[in-house]
This record gives C-alpha cells, structure tokens and sequence, in this order.
C-alpha cells in the first residue's frame, strides 16, 4: 500500500494553536484559583486554631459588650434544659394551696376517669382550682360550711374534661370572614416563626360552645396550608378578655422549659396551595426538598450556637469573643426543636407522607409526637408503634379528597389494638368542636373499646401534650376540669349537664334538663359485632323467615305501621310479600315455611324498619371533591329553560352511596351540582341498586325542584341574595311558563326545595308560599327556630341540616341554637315543638355523615321516642318531598337507635339485597 504523508491545513495549524492556548490558559486559572483556596483555607485554618471560634484577639477594640455576652451565655444555659413532666407537681400543688377559700363537693358521682377506670359513688372535692380529694366516702371530708356547694349527683356520669388536641378555635373564628382568618401564613411554603398566639381570638364565640360540650383544653395549631406552620399554643376553652387569661398557667410545673407545640403538614393541601407559586412546592418531592432544607438551615444554625457555647464555656473564651450569640428569628423554632424543646405534631394521611416524615426525622435527628389525620396509620402501625408516635385522627370524616378516600371504619380501632395511642379530634371548625364526644361514640360503634375510646378524648391527649401531671383525671392536685354528663358519655346524644374549669362553671344546663336526666342510661353501649352468625339468608331470594324480633315498625301490608309491634316477633315474607308480623299469631305461617324449606335468621335483640330516606347534596354524583374527574361537575345554575335532572348523572358505584345503602339508607334524594343559584330537579334513588337498568333504580325520577340562596349562590346572573329571591319569584309567577315543572311548582304539584339557613331569608320563603301557593321546602335551617311559629302557620316544613341544627360557619348561620346545656333545646327540637314537619338529612360537601342519620335523628327526638327518630329520617322525608312511601324493610341486629347495632338483612323490591353486609365492603 503507498504511504501518503499527512499535511494540516494552515487552518487547522492555527485552530490546534489556539486551542494550546486555551488550554494552557485554563490550566493557569485552575493553578491560580486552587493557590488562592490553599492560602485562604490556610489562613482561616491558622486563625481557627489560633483562637477558639468567634474569637479575635483579647485586645481588638470590638470586643463582644456586656449585655451581648449575658445574653448569650443565659442561651447556652437554656441550651441545656428540656421540657419535662413533673411527677411531684400535684403534691406541691396541693402542699402550697389556701385552705379556707370555698370548696365545691360532688358526691354519688359514677366517676369515669381518663384511663376508662370507672368509680363508683365517688367523692369529689374542689378548691383553689384544683381537686383537692377524690374519696368514696362523704364523711372522709371535712364538713361543709357556709359558702360550700355540695351537689349530690344521684350516680351520674362524672369525667375529666376532654382534651382537644388538633383544633384552630380562636385562629380560625367562627363565622368565618376574611377579616379574621388567621390561620395559616401562605406567604411561604415554610414559616416556623408563625405563632398561634400572635392571632388568637379570645372572642371567638365557639370558645363558650366548645367548652359546653366538655371540651375543656384545646390545642391550637396553625393551619394545614403550608408545610411547616408554626408555633400552637395550649388554652382552657373559658371566657377571658385576652388570651392571657386562657393559657395554662405555669406549664412547666415550675421546672424546666413549658411545653411547646409545632404543627408541619404534608401531602395534598400543600401541593394545591403552591402549585401556581413560583419555587412553591407542587409535588410531594417539592414538599421533602422544602422540609429537608429548612432543617438543614436550622441544624447549621443549632451548630453555630453551639460552637459560639463552647468557646464562652471558658473565662479565657469569654474575653476573646467578638460577635454575639447565633440568632435567627426565622429559623430558632426548629433548632428548638432539634434540641427537643417541642413536640412536634404533624398532619398527613398518605403512608407516602408518614414514611416521607419518618426519613426527614431520622435525617435531622428530631422526635415526632403525633401524626395528625393519618388515616392510613394502620397500614404502617408497625413502624409507629416502634418510634412511639400517636396517631390523632377523626372516627368518621373521610371521602372528599384521595388522601382520605376509603378509610377503614375500623381505623381507631386497629390502631390501638396495635399498641399505638389513638386520639380522636374534631379539627374545629372543620368539624364542630362542640361535639368532641361524637367521634369517640362513633369509634367506639366501629369496635373501639369504651375504656380506649375515653382515652382518646382525655388521657392520651393530656400525656402527649406532656401535661398528665395536671390534665386528664380526677385526681388531688390536679386542674380542676369536670364534666357531669346526662347519661354515659358513649351513649346516643350524650350532653354534659354542667362543666368545670380549673374549678369554675363555665356551663350548666337548666334544672329542667337535671331533672329529665334522672333516668338516663348510665352503662356503654356494646360496639358493633363484626362475627357473622350462620343462617341460610342469601341475597336474591324472594322468601325468608325471621325471628328474634324485639320491635318491627312495618306491618303485614309491609309498609311503615302506626303502632310497632312489640314482644317475641316474627316475620314471613313469601314471594316477595310480607304475609305475617307478630308472635303467636305468625306460628303456622312459619311452620309452613320451614316445612316448604324457606331460609331464615334468627336474631338477638331484633329491629325491623323501613329503610331510611335522606336528602344529600352530592350523593351518586361525587366520589371525591376535590377530584374533579371523580364528580359529575356543576352546571352554573342560570339556565332556567332547560333545567338540569339528576337522574341522567347518578352513579351507583362509589363507596359513599355504597356505606349509606350497608348502614340502612336505602333511598336518597339529590340535585344536579351546581355553583350558583339554580341546582335543577333532584332524583329518588336506590342507593343499593347496581346500576340503572336494576328494577326500581330511579323510583322517583322528579323529586324536588332545588335552589340554593345566600352567598354560595352569588354567580353573575344572580350576584345578590335579593336578585336570587327576585328570580325564585318570577319563576314561580310571571315566568312559570318557561318550562312545565315551574307550572307545577306554583301549583303545588312539586316540591320547591331552598337550602338556606338565615332566618330572614327563610322568612321571605314564607311570603313567597302565602303568595304563591308554592309547596316550598326549606333545607339547612340554622335559624328556623327564629321563625319557628310562621313556619308552622304557613305549613312550610324543614329538612335540617347538619342535623342538630347548628354549625356556624359562615354568617347566615350565626344565630343558631347550640342545645344543651347552653340552651335546652336544639333548633330542631324548638322547631317540633312549634308543630313544624321536620325531617333531617346532610348537605355536606364532604360527603360522608349520611350513613348516620338513624342516631343523629335517635338524638334530636331523645331517649326512648323511637317513632319520632324514625319519622325523621323516612316518614317525614317522604311527606315533606310528596314521595312515594317506601316498601323496602332493613333489619338490624341489636337497637339501631343507638350504638352498637348491625344490618343483618336488607329487602327491596322484592328480594333480600343483602345479609349481614360489611360497612366497608360492597354489596355481599
């Protein structure tokens, strides 16, 4: 092969001597910037040894000055402390306590304490704040004298009071305005300067409600919004002028550090607030790069301080130092809690977010007292129980966003038979504080055990709020905070008859309602029975016998029955017919169908009923909220001519229609969505249907015609609640020929369904009947007792909701009844009284409370009055709607009315549906 001898270019000459010198140029800055580093770090090293950190030379001129070095070193002293719980606090207490100011004596008090343990005939004195004895004996105390109360409590139900742990009372005032929300501080993903204190309310007119409900101390987190919040601050739930006087005094029992409390967040609240804010987390990724900095800051911080604390560990450091003690008014919170001076509470449901936390805390070297919501905890109870985290979370509120979507109903339950404190919380005012005590009847229902179950409201919150040396029992030396119930507390409609903070009544229910509470039930009622008992009832079939009937409301024609049969009672249903109620009579009925091989059930305490009727805002059409894709989507409420219907968007498949129809509703009425004024016709459904096509699936398809008015309802066609009224009005006047069903409005022929609450709007609903002869129909109610007698005269009856009438959120619902003991009637109640129709129902946008309403309806009508609560939630649904009565029966095992029963059959349409169903599973 010819060699060919190689030549460059000029060209490439030049280009390869331009890159030499590129490249030795390069090598120059690299040579040059590497001496430069060498002779700094040489420097600063020489210096460091030299003198100890933050040091200059003793004789410098700008030597660190007097007040800058106290200052300092009183840091580094308090460096050293930590909080702590002070196991003697209560006998110093009462060593130090004055003896002669006025006592209070509760005697034959069934004191039920805030492990659970229960006292019998229990003596309880107070003075000076605090219980000063807990005895069994009157005689073992002093005798009373002038001035001493001395109440005998007849065996009545006495607890500690109950703890909140998770509420935003006074940050959050009620009803809610712009002007004072002041929960969370959005101007950053971080903000652990923020401090509860500095916006607290001491004026929120929750506070006074709160503590009627027993609800004695509170702990106020900022907000959810953000990642890392801020500082809460612990109050008594009592009425004071600033929020001086409600804060616990001395939290620190005398020794050592008060206790502090830190609220982070993480999961879909923080990504849907910062994903349109520039650097704004958006992702759960953001979120751990936001917390995980943070933290980095405040370590770096946490080091410096105590670099700055060793040098001035020595005389000889003291004099050297030229600048003053590390400080960060942004950042000390969480190096405050990198040396444990806070507990620290978080808010997260995803397992995602738990473990997410877990890592950042193992990262940082922090403690973790409590994750807040967590409502997929048991999933990774393990992990918590070994780090000995709680778990402060709700028994019932579920379903509006993915987070939270498909909780167990058993969540308290499991959890704290994995060894992991279960606290439960109301989250004011997501849900109202004033019924703390619900949610723990509802975990106790769900398999919560009752002595768990007090622990969740008093005992564990007060120790993880490191306070159960002065919280939390009945104890001498300890605050004294008391509730004296009605009846057990874990009964149906519990009430708190009077309420003690730190020794002063702060609520007490009229000497009618003492007197009507003599004979209230004073035992627990069982939790829900999770074992299947054998029979042949299968779903499908047309006939079935049963037996173990304590009260059947349906009779042989099988529709609701004036008078329930009572006594030993038996139904037999053939072909599809109920062909015989009753005892002795049903004998050769029954005897024939077991003869011809007919399945039956035999029951324990049995109750028989129509199935349940309520009215629900979103209920077939929502799955979660705040999931767009999982709604029907909401029309704008302005096109009158061709109004919207129901029932061509109802879905039978999601698991909130799916729980209602396994507790016992068996029909529900709802209205399109909508975001203004105008929601459309609202269906009757079978909430246990599987689809459309199933036999009687739409059993009403033109229910009510739906309105909202009130400032839900502002839209651009009917931006004023004067321009909604005008519009109601004309439709049902001078423009019901727009479309037939207003025509059959003005004539009655249809219900006109307003969901409002203030009292004046409801008012002009009146007038517009008395005008028009509208069958108008109010929903909501808040203030309809303020109109109750115009209300009866006028005939215009009310679906309320939430069903005990009062939850004042927002300002047109700010006059609203808040029961006993506060009032002796709950708005419901004055509006029976009055001889107004009243049914209940739910207008929740969260969706989830439906599946109770045979006890919130057992707790308006009150103990024993079984028809009325029945009434509430069938009967009166069906008249107020002019619906047709109900055929479908559900027989429960155990007194539905109260905690503790079952479904054991349903049948509708013919057929048993379902047999002994699983809450939480889909139809069996």
């Amino acid at each position: 092969m010819e060699k060919v001898e190689s030549r460059e270019s000029p060209r490439r000459r030049r280009q390869h001597r331009n890159e030499g010198a590129s490249i030795l140029g390069v090598k120059k800055d690299i040579i040059l910037a590497v001496l430069v580093a060498v002779i700094t770090t040489f420097f600063l090293s020489s210096q460091w040894h030299a003198l100890p950190p933050y040091h200059e030379h003793h004789h410098a001129k700008n030597r660190l000055n007097a007040a800058d070095l106290e200052y300092g070193l009183e840091q580094c002293a308090l460096n050293q402390q930590r909080p702590i719980v002070d196991p003697n606090l209560a006998t110093s207490r009462l060593a130090s306590r004055a003896s002669s100011s006025k006592r209070t004596i509760l005697h034959n008090a069934t004191l039920i304490n805030g492990d659970g343990a229960v006292t019998h005939e229990a003596v309880i004195e107070i003075q000076d704040g605090i219980f000063t004895s807990v005895a069994t004996s009157l005689s073992s105390l002093a005798p009373a004298v002038a001035g001493d109360e001395v109440l005998d409590l007849r065996g009545r139900v006495v607890t500690p009071g109950l703890v909140d742990m998770h509420s935003h009372a006074g940050v959050r005032e009620t009803p809610q305005l712009w002007a004072t929300e002041d929960v969370t501080e959005i101007s950053a993903p971080v903000t652990p300067w923020a401090r509860a204190i500095d916006a607290f309310k001491p004026h929120d007119g929750a506070i006074p409600v709160i503590a009627s409900g027993g609800v004695t101390t509170s702990l106020v987190l900022t907000g959810a919004k953000n990642l890392i919040s801020g500082e809460g601050l612990l109050v008594k739930m009592k009425r004071a002028d600033s929020v001086k006087g409600m804060l616990l005094s001395d939290v620190g029992g005398g020794k050592g550090k008060p206790q502090r409390y830190l609220k982070m967040a993480m999961g879909e609240n923080q990504k849907r607030q910062f994903q349109d804010v520039a650097g704004g987390p958006s992702t759960r990724l953001g979120e751990s790069y936001w917390f995980r900095k943070a933290y980095d800051t405040a370590s770096r911080l946490k080091h410096e301080q105590d670099r700055w604390c060793e040098a001035a560990s020595t005389t000889h450091g003291q004099a050297t130092l030229a600048v003053p003690y590390p400080r960060s008014l942004e950042w000390q919170t969480l190096v405050d809690v990198l040396r444990g001076d806070l507990r620290v509470n978080v808010h997260g449901y995803e397992t995602e977010d738990i473990l997410a936390m877990l890592d950042h805390a193992d990262e940082f070297g922090f403690n973790i007292t409590a994750l807040h919501h967590a409502l997929h905890a048991d999933l990774v109870a393990d992990q918590l129980k070994a780090r000995g985290i709680a778990v402060v979370g709700f028994s019932d509120s579920w379903g509006d966003k993915k987070e939270l979507y498909n909780v167990s109903s058993y969540l308290p339950a499991r959890v704290a038979r994995a060894g992991i404190p279960f606290v439960l919380t109301r989250d004011h005012p997501a849900e109202h504080g004033q019924w703390l005590i619900y949610e723990a009847q509802i975990a106790h229902h769900f398999g919560l055990g009752a002595d768990d179950a007090v622990k969740s409201i008093i005992g564990h919150p007060a120790r993880l709020l490191g306070l159960d040396n002065r919280l939390g029992f009945v104890r001498p030396g300890y605050d004294a905070d008391l509730v004296v119930w009605d009846r057990h507390l874990l009964q149906v409609g519990a009430t708190p008859l009077q309420v003690y903070i730190d020794g002063q009544s702060v609520a007490r229910a009229s000497e009618s309602l003492w007197k009507t509470s003599e004979d209230f039930v004073r035992e627990a009622p069982p939790s829900r029975s999770d074992e299947v008992p054998k029979s042949t009832c299968k779903a499908g079939q047309p006939d079935i016998v049963v037996r173990g009937l304590k009260t059947s409301f349906i009779g042989e024609d099988g529709m609701r029955s004036e008078q329930p049969e009572t006594g030993n009672v038996t139904v037999v249903v053939r072909e599809g017919r109920i062909v015989c109620v009753g005892g002795s009579n049903c004998e050769n009925s029954a005897k024939q169908a077991m003869e011809d091989n007919i399945p039956s059930i035999d029951l324990q305490d049995g109750y028989m009923l129509p199935g349940l009727t309520v009215v629900t805002r979103q209920h077939g059409l929502t799955e979660m909220r705040q999931e767009p894709s999982t709604t029907d989507g909401a029309s704008a409420g302005e096109d009158y001519a061709n109004p919207l219907s129901s029932r061509f968007g109802i879905k039978f498949d999601g698991i909130h229609v799916g729980r209602a129809y396994r507790s016992g509703v068996t029909r529900i009425v709802t209205p399109p969505l909508t975001t203004g004024f105008f929601h459309g016709i609202s269906t009757l459904f079978r909430s246990g249907a599987k689809n459309v096509l199933d036999d009687g699936a739409i059993a009403e398809p033109n229910a009510a015609l739906h309105f909202t008015i009130g400032h839900d309802a502002k839209s651009p066609q009917t931006p004023s609640i004067t321009s909604q009224i005008s519009k109601l009005h004309d439709l049902l006047t001078v423009n019901k020929y727009l479309h037939p069903i207003y025509e059959s409005a003005a004539k009655g022929e249809i219900a006109v369904v307003v969901h409002t609450h203030n009292k004046d709007v409801i008012a002009h609903m009146v007038a517009l009947k008395q005008e028009t002869g509208a069958h108008i129909v109010i929903i909501g109610g808040s203030e309809a007792h303020l109109v109750a007698s115009e209300l009866a005269a006028a005939s215009v009856p009310v679906i309320v909701a939430p069903f005990w009438g009062c939850e004042p959120l927002f300002w047109d619902a700010r006059n609203c009844l808040p029961g006993p003991p506060l009032t002796d009637r709950l708005g419901p109640q004055v509006l029976l009284d009055a001889g107004v129709k009243v049914g209940i129902s739910n207008w929740e946008e969260t969706n989830n409370h439906i599946r109770n309403s045979i006890w919130e309806a057992s707790w308006v009508a009150g103990p024993g009055n079984r028809s009325l609560a029945l009434d509430l939630v069938s009967k009166n649904i069906e008249d107020i709607l002019q619906l047709p009565r109900s055929r479908d029966f559900v027989v429960y095992e155990g007194d539905p009315f109260n905690f503790g029963a079952r479904v054991a059959l349903i049948f509708e349409e013919g057929k048993v549906r379902s047999c002994y169903p699983e809450v939480d599973e889909l139809g069996v």
